[in-house]
């Protein structure tokens, strides 16, 4: 069997490496494909993983950027995110963060009286049938010829996967989507299209899909999270003392782990100045348990920029340290560093879970000005202790203060509470049971079922070709201003200033050019007068010169002086 795995870009395979290796080691093929470039580690993960297993290869999936409707078809995708937000169900940030990339025409039909937001999601869901079926992605699929296609990032709004997943159809090759990660089916795009099976982590993810996104029930598979296998069987690679010394803490006192967050929008105040005030009330603290702690702040791999000009060297024991944990060293440096901790303390994060699995206490804060990311949030709700999750929410810095006290209290000791946890929601096969085996498994059985049939992609008839034309002319005049959202308006905007500063200053640059000429024109002019002037005074004075000498000369023959000349009598 031969397995094509698509992805937005490579970094997003550290949650499968696990699974290629299993595959290749039951003897499958696999490729590795992405659509577009990443600084994150990816492609060096890739082709390690290649090197490893003579089985694996990997590339850059073609774009469809060129593709005259493939801009009117992203956007209308991302509108139908934006009325799906619109449900009482979903928390205000998705509909902040979907209202801004979504089509003016498409806000508009959602709250007019007639059509609202059932009338536009069905028109927009037919919209979506619509569209053509990539003869680009189909060539691409048939150059590789894989036997089951698997996407893992079809909940990605601005991704190829949906036109990967139409040219399988067209292909009649099966098709997995695997969700990527935990609340990837409750905060990012809906799936528009059904694949012949889903791959999800447990009965909440299960609950999700169907729910959700609409997806009938007996194509949901559910095998756990394998991405999270590797951190059960890991022990740490080098002692404690190696550890804060590597870092820079001291190895004398307990330490703290803060895990920096992917907020989108971005908060006010971000999360850097939120952490800085934390360690700063933290110094502050009475207690000199507290007051003495170490803290290890770990910026995320994708936000890292955020934390430009933040100085955290003016504090005593404070360190800054971590990257994407993708290769083996960085793995190893990941896990020490949640290993080696008293508490792990954050916002929403996915290293919550992971922290969970080592068996640290997790914990954070709930401020007014973080709500929307957190307690508006479905899957935050997943990991809270009313939940019988693993995180701890305090209201307020005293009350998590209080309750950082009882986690360094701990000294190291399992935190027993997250078992149940881990149970249901990573391992629900049971807690030493992993998950990459039942993922190979689950994409064997697809490939011996093979692909069904979507009678919603039937052949589009005589509406294809009109609504495929219609896609083509949003990118130009009043079908552009109809279909562009906040930000491309914004752009347009500023491409418009742009353009008018552009034609202003090569005005302005033009006139002074002309005024440049007209002056060295004016400059030759009187250099030329003066030159004739100069040559008319040089000829009358040589002249003069000349008359002067010849009557002198002739005077002087005819032997006249000038005194004996009439009118110089008195001489």
């Amino acid at each position: 069997m031969k397995v094509l795995f698509a992805g937005l870009h490579f970094a997003q395979y550290r949650n499968f490496d696990s699974v290629v290796r299993e595959l290749a080691s039951r003897g499958h093929r696999v490729h590795l494909a992405a659509e577009e470039p990443e600084a994150l580690g990816g492609e060096q993960l890739v082709a390690r993983l290649a090197s490893e297993h003579p089985g694996v290869t990997w590339d850059l999936m073609p774009s469809l950027e060129d593709e005259p409707w493939f801009d009117a078809a992203r956007r209308m995708r991302v509108a139908l995110d934006y009325v799906r937000a619109l449900e009482p169900r979903y928390p205000d940030k998705l509909r902040v963060r979907a209202e801004e990339r979504t089509a003016r025409i498409v806000r508009w039909a959602a709250h007019a009286p007639v059509v609202g937001r059932r009338g536009t999601r069905a028109a927009l869901t037919r919209f979506e049938r619509l569209m053509p079926t990539s003869e680009r992605m189909v060539d691409y699929l048939r150059r590789h010829g894989p036997d089951v296609l698997v996407l893992i990032a079809l909940t990605y709004s601005r991704s190829q996967q949906l036109d990967l997943l139409k040219a399988a159809r067209a292909l009649k090759l099966p098709v997995s989507a695997a969700i990527l990660s935990w609340d990837h089916l409750s905060s990012k795009a809906l799936i528009h299209v059904a694949p012949d099976q889903v791959i999800v982590w447990n009965d909440v993810q299960r609950r999700e899909a169907i729910e959700m996104h609409g997806l009938p029930a007996d194509r949901v598979v559910l095998t756990g999270a394998q991405c999270y296998d590797q951190w059960f069987t890991r022990t740490p690679e080098r002692s404690r003392e190696a550890f804060c010394g590597a870092v820079g803490l001291r190895a004398d006192r307990p330490f703290v782990l803060w895990v920096h967050s992917a907020l989108t929008p971005t908060p006010e105040p971000p999360e850097p100045t939120l952490v800085v005030r934390w360690i700063e009330a933290l110094r502050r603290h009475p207690d000199p348990q507290l007051r003495d702690l170490g803290v290890l702040v770990r910026p995320h791999p994708e936000r890292v920029k955020e934390w430009n000009g933040v100085r955290l060297d003016r504090f005593t024991n404070v360190a800054f340290h971590g990257r994407n944990p993708i290769d083996r060293e960085s793995r190893d440096d990941y896990f020490d560093s949640l290993y080696y901790s008293a508490a792990v303390i954050g916002l929403v994060t996915t290293a919550f879970v992971e922290a969970a699995i080592v068996g640290r206490p997790v914990l954070t804060f709930t401020l007014p000005e973080y709500r929307m990311h957190q307690e508006e949030m479905i899957h935050f709700r997943y990991l809270t202790g009313d939940r019988g999750g693993p995180l701890r929410t305090a209201a307020d810095l005293d009350a998590h203060f209080v309750q950082l006290a009882e986690a360094v209290a701990l000294d190291g000791s399992r935190d027993r509470r997250s078992r149940q946890f881990l149970e249901t929601f990573v391992r629900p096969g049971g807690f030493d049971t992993p998950a990459t085996p039942a993922f190979a498994d689950a994409l064997e059985g697809l490939h011996r079922e093979g692909a069904g049939v979507d009678p919603s992609l039937a052949p589009r008839l005589w509406l294809g070709p009109p609504v495929t034309a219609a896609a083509a002319w949003s990118r130009v005049g009043l079908g552009r201003w109809l279909m562009n959202d906040e930000r491309a308006d914004a752009w347009d905007e500023h491409e418009a200033t742009t353009s008018r500063s552009m034609t202003a200053r090569q005005r302005e640059k033009e006139k002074r050019q002309r005024d440049k000429m007209q002056r060295k024109t004016w400059r030759r002019r009187r250099d030329t007068a003066m030159r004739a002037g100069k040559v008319v005074k040089s000829t009358m004075r040589k002249a003069r010169h000349r008359i002067a000498v010849t009557v002198y000369r002739v005077l002087y023959v005819m032997g006249l002086w000038r005194g004996q000349l009439p009118g110089n009598q008195g001489e």
